[in-house]
């Protein structure tokens, strides 16, 4: 098999991913109990506070049954919605009075801010805490409970505790991060905005980095123990190398089941910023889904689970072409 044909197969792959997920999320949202997308669409037509007639309140009802085009059979609204969602309309927030996809990526630039440099850090760190520990036995005794306390703490929980400690009892970081301090070193960079900025960034980041990295060093220490006890090892202890040209051999091994493991654990990942961001007030997707269910707001609920949908699966297409460049066994196979 060629490495065009194996990337065909991963797109394809990929592509019937999408196409069943969004079908589901429709779905979801469609048939939920109440018909929320209705009931949602009329709050925004009617002026808050003015008492209707049932007749007005039957207009209202049925201009909104056409605007959602749930007068058209299944099969119709089905072909509709993905016309729409090809075509970059993806409904109107009735909440944040606002196109939902203007709200996505305003919301998606500012989650890209945390989440991104979070998944790297945490990656990085802790796959070279596990290499460490898998490596030196002292090391391993005091780095394997920290490992393991980061691998059990729930997000959430980890996020709440380090906002009463650093940003409520020393006083150290500010508790919450407001739009101000995100868009205020983009706008007017200053030491001052840079300050602010980081005082507010540092707690849902580090919280992040902290829970997500000892998921990768738990991993990566169980590999290297076991590449460094494979067969080659030996062979090559016996040939007389040292322990640090073996350790750096097991790490390029090690290493290549993190590289795919990363797409798996984006998900996740993303699931707690999506958390945290309510901890810390941070103006991501976050908060913003919790105002969209809280106002019944289902174009924008809609819209979040599609884009992160599709997010994670790109990323996912992304590390599958870099873990062909990063393991020669794959490439060279491919290429016969």
């Amino acid at each position: 098999m060629s490495l065009k044909i194996y990337l065909a197969k991963r797109a394809i792959v990929y592509f019937i991913v999408f196409v069943v997920s969004i079908t589901i999320v429709w779905f979801l949202a469609r048939f939920a109990p109440g018909d929320p997308a209705l009931t949602a669409l009329m709050r925004f037509m009617m002026a808050p506070g003015v008492r209707y007639t049932e007749e007005q309140i039957a207009i209202f009802k049925q201009r909104a049954i056409e605007m959602l085009g749930l007068n058209l059979p299944i099969h119709e609204q089905y072909i509709l919605f993905w016309r729409n969602l090809l075509t970059g309309d993806w409904g109107y927030s009735t909440y944040f009075s606002a196109p939902v996809i203007e709200k996505l990526i305003e919301v998606a630039s500012y989650d890209l801010l945390l989440i991104a440099p979070a998944i790297l850090v945490s990656w990085f760190l802790g796959n070279w805490m596990g290499a460490i520990a898998a490596r030196q036995k002292t090391a391993d005794r005091i780095l394997m409970p920290i490992i393991y306390i980061l691998t059990a703490t729930p997000y959430f929980l980890f996020g709440l505790v380090m906002v009463y400690i650093f940003g409520v009892v020393y006083n150290v970081f500010k508790p919450t991060i407001t739009t101000i301090d995100i868009t205020g070193i983009f706008h007017n960079p200053n030491p001052e905005t840079l300050a602010n900025f980081l005082r507010a960034y540092t707690l849902p980041f580090i919280s992040l980095v902290l829970v997500s990295m000892g998921g990768w060093a738990s991993g990566m220490r169980t590999l290297m123990i076991y590449e460094l006890e494979s067969n080659y090892a030996k062979y090559m202890e016996a040939l007389g190398f040292s322990s640090r040209r073996i350790s750096s051999y097991a790490f390029r091994y090690a290493i290549n089941p993190q590289i795919s493991g990363l797409g798996i654990q984006l998900g996740t990942v993303i699931i707690a910023g999506l958390a945290l961001s309510s901890i810390f007030n941070y103006p991501g997707a976050g908060i913003a889904l919790i105002y969209a269910i809280n106002y019944r707001d289902i174009f924008l609920i809609q819209g979040i689970a599609i884009f992160y949908t599709l997010m994670v699966i790109a990323a996912n297409f992304i590390i599958d072409l870099f873990y062909i460049l990063m393991d020669p066994r794959l490439r060279l196979g491919f290429m016969g």
